[in-house]
């Protein structure tokens, strides 16, 4: 990794070891370092079937993002949170080379469509590729940017938001009216 990135903050991708994510959450909000876990709340259904609560629970297990220098991160891997781990990214050789980070608008727009209700949890594997770049013009989703896509098997346009290797939402369905190309 450059030198001059290593003090640069930027979204990094972490693994944590044994679905700890709530608890380096947890860690990291009393350390007042910026991270987020995606989270979604699931209802409690005791044994037949009755609704009994409702719980929140991580929508991708084992990821954290945390919002700071590799230099701190690391500092803090090495003293505190000895069970997060950097996920490697892709350098500009092609090789899984460097820790993997999140531009700051790809990000926001993630925290975004998670966090609005209506968001559906997309195979990372689908290849965005063939979509068009779009930005949504209306509603909840004004602003965020990502890939126009048909779901499969369903009539609906959705735009999906993708961290590479990570974890990909959609938004709930659009028309082509809510958007535009970028």
């Amino acid at each position: 990794m450059e030198e001059f990135r290593k003090k640069e903050v930027a979204w990094y991708v972490l693994r944590v070891t044994y679905q700890r994510e709530i608890t380096a959450a947890k860690a990291l909000e009393e350390m007042q370092i910026e991270h987020y876990v995606p989270t979604v709340r699931t209802r409690i259904r005791n044994e037949k079937g009755i609704s009994i609560g409702w719980k929140t629970e991580p929508l991708i297990h084992n990821y954290i993002f945390i919002n700071d220098s590799y230099e701190n991160i690391l500092r803090l891997k090495q003293t505190k949170l000895d069970y997060l781990r950097f996920v490697m990214g892709k350098g500009k050789d092609g090789l899984l080379s460097e820790p993997q980070y999140v531009p700051d608008k790809q990000m926001n727009d993630f925290i975004k469509v998670v966090r609005t209700i209506g968001f559906k949890p997309v195979d990372v594997n689908i290849d965005l590729r063939k979509g068009d770049r779009v930005r949504v013009l209306t509603g909840p989703f004004e602003g965020v940017e990502g890939v126009f896509i048909k779901m499969p098997t369903r009539h609906e346009k959705r735009v999906v938001i993708k961290i590479e290797g990570v974890a990909a939402v959609a938004t709930m369905a659009l028309s082509a009216s809510d958007i535009e190309k970028i």
